[in-house]
């Protein structure tokens, strides 16, 4: 299953770090080009994968702060597709919405 969310992240541009389970995209502010975070980890107790603890900070708002996504170890392949899909329109409509994303359309 991780494989399959780490897949479907890779997809949107989203890149998994080599060490640790942190997936990072890159997105153009007015400043500088800087990096969004999200990290995935398995709650054992609960059966499932968490993708949360995001961020991207702009003007001291950390965007992505209450972002996350629940994955139950027995959700199928489509569902984690749609799922994902949904997570990573809402962090990018965020991060759009962001202080120093928002000077670039001005």
């Amino acid at each position: 299953m991780k494989d399959v969310i780490v897949e479907c992240l890779a997809r949107f541009g989203w890149h998994k770090d080599r060490i640790v389970d942190a997936f990072s995209k890159t997105f153009a502010t007015v400043v500088a080009p800087k990096k969004a975070s999200i990290w995935l980890s398995f709650d054992q107790e609960c059966n499932r994968w968490w993708i949360r603890s995001g961020d991207f900070t702009s003007a001291g708002e950390n965007v992505l702060a209450a972002t996350h996504a629940i994955l139950p170890i027995d959700m199928p392949s489509a569902e984690i597709e749609k799922t994902i899909a949904m997570l990573v329109a809402d962090m990018e409509r965020k991060i759009a919405g962001a202080y120093s994303v928002r000077l670039l359309r001005m």
